[in-house]
C-alpha cells in the first residue's frame, strides 16, 4: 500500500514540474555571459580541432616532398587548439561549480516551504547537480558532436561526394534507432528515480526485506539501461563497419591520390563516427533530465 501512495505522489508531483527547458533556459538566462564565453572558447576549439586532419594530410604530403612546411602548420594548428581547450576547461569549472551551488540552495529553500519531506528534498538536490553536468558536459559533447558529423562529412565531400551520401545514408537508421532507445529509456529513468527519492526515507524505517528489495530494484534498472545502451551501440557499430569498409576500397581508387589526402579522408571519417557513437550517451542525458524537470 505504500508502495502505491507514494508512486501516486511522484505522479502529481511530476505532472506539475517544470519542463527540461525551462530549467535549462533560465540557468543560461541566469549565467549569460559566462556560459556565452565559455561556449565561444567552445566553438574556436572545435573549429580548430575540425581542421587538424586536414593540416596533417598536408603536413604528411609535404615531408614526403622533403618540406617542413606543413608540419610547421600542423603544430601550430594543435597549439592553437590545445591553448583554447585549457582556457576553457580553468573557467568553466569555476563558472558552472557557482552555478549549481547556487541552484542547489534555492531548490532545497523552495521545496522546504513546500513542506517537502526532507528525503526527496535530499535526493532532487543531488538529482539537480545533472542540469549542471549537462550544460558543463552534455552541451560541449553535443556541439563537438555535430561539429565531427556535420563538419567531418562537408570535408569529406571536398575529397569524394560519394563519401557525404554515405555518412547521410547512416545517419537515418541511426537516428530512428535512437529515437527509439529514448523512448525506452524513459521508463527505465522514470523507475530509478522514483526509487531513488524514497531512499533516504527507506533506509531511515524500511524493514531488511524492504532495502534489499530497493537495491536490488536499482540494479535491476542499471542493468536494463546499459542493455538498451549496448543494443543500440552494438547495432551502429555494425552499420559503422560498413560504412569504413566501403570507404576504404572508395578512397583508395581515386585516382592519383596522395598518401596523406587518404590519411586525412579516414581522420575525418573517424570524427564522424565518434559524433555518431557519442549519440546514445547523450539520448540517455536528455531522458533521464525530461524526468527529473518534471521533479522539481
Amino acid at each position: 500500500m505504500s508502495a502505491i501512495v507514494t508512486t501516486k505522489a511522484a505522479s502529481r508531483e511530476k505532472s506539475g514540474g517544470a519542463t527540461l527547458h525551462g530549467e535549462i533556459g533560465q540557468l543560461l538566462r541566469q549565467y549569460r555571459y559566462q556560459v556565452g564565453f565559455t561556449y565561444c572558447l567552445l566553438l574556436g576549439e572545435n573549429s580548430l580541432r575540425l581542421l587538424q586532419p586536414l593540416l596533417l594530410g598536408i603536413a604528411v604530403n609535404d615531408l614526403l616532398q622533403n618540406s617542413q612546411q606543413g608540419l610547421w602548420w600542423f603544430v601550430a594548428g594543435h597549439a592553437g587548439m590545445m591553448s583554447v581547450q585549457y582556457t576553457r576547461q580553468l573557467y568553466d569549472t569555476r563558472v558552472f561549480s557557482r552555478m549549481y551551488a547556487h541552484r542547489a540552495s534555492g531548490l532545497v529553500q523552495q521545496q522546504r516551504h513546500q513542506a517537502v519531506e526532507t528525503s526527496r528534498i535530499v535526493a532532487r538536490a543531488s538529482l539537480s547537480r545533472q542540469f549542471i553536468s549537462f550544460i558543463e558536459q552534455q552541451v560541449p559533447s553535443l556541439v563537438t558532436a555535430l561539429f565531427s558529423c556535420l563538419g567531418g562529412i562537408l570535408m569529406l565531400a571536398c575529397y569524394q561526394t560519394s563519401l557525404l551520401f554515405a555518412c547521410l545514408l547512416l545517419a537515418a537508421p541511426v537516428t530512428l534507432l535512437n529515437i527509439f532507445f529514448a523512448h525506452s529509456l524513459r521508463q527505465v529513468s522514470c523507475e530509478l528515480h522514483d526509487r531513488w527519492e524514497d531512499e533516504v526515507h527507506l533506509i531511515e524505517s524500511g524493514s531488511d526485506a524492504d532495502i534489499h528489495r530497493h537495491y536490488q530494484g536499482l540494479a535491476k534498472c542499471w542493468i536494463r539501461m546499459s542493455d538498451l545502451e549496448a543494443r543500440t551501440t552494438g547495432l551502429t557499430e555494425l552499420m559503422i563497419l560498413s560504412l569504413m569498409a566501403w570507404a576504404l576500397v572508395s578512397v583508395c581508387r581515386i585516382p592519383d591520390i596522395l598518401p596523406g589526402d587518404i590519411f586525412a579522408v579516414f581522420r575525418y571519417l573517424m570524427m564522424f563516427v565518434v559524433g555518431i557513437d557519442s549519440l546514445p550517451r547523450l539520448v540517455e542525458q536528455v531522458a533521464r533530465l525530461r524526468d527529473i524537470s518534471r521533479r522539481l
